[in-house]
């Protein structure tokens, strides 16, 4: 009769290591990389100031901080 205690124990104890084990693999498994933006940056062509390309105003080949800055690179329009 003991040794049937000793045998479910051992079981018991067997079982736990292996949830233990996988539960840990579980826990510690890399998450996927994220995805960076590339921000390719531009030049203000009235300031000078760098920033990234997707915030930038465009106007033909030349790049601006703001609507101001390409106003009054261009004055008239």
């Amino acid at each position: 009769m003991g040794l049937r205690y000793l045998l479910i124990g051992a079981a018991i104890w067997v079982a736990l290591l292996i949830i233990r084990h996988l539960w840990s693999r579980h826990q510690t498994q890399p998450h996927p990389p994220r995805q960076v933006k590339s921000l390719e940056g531009v030049q203000c062509a009235h300031c000078g100031l760098h920033l990234p390309r997707e915030e930038a105003l465009q106007a033909g080949n030349h790049f601006f901080c703001s609507q101001e800055h390409h106003d009054a690179y261009h004055p008239e329009g």
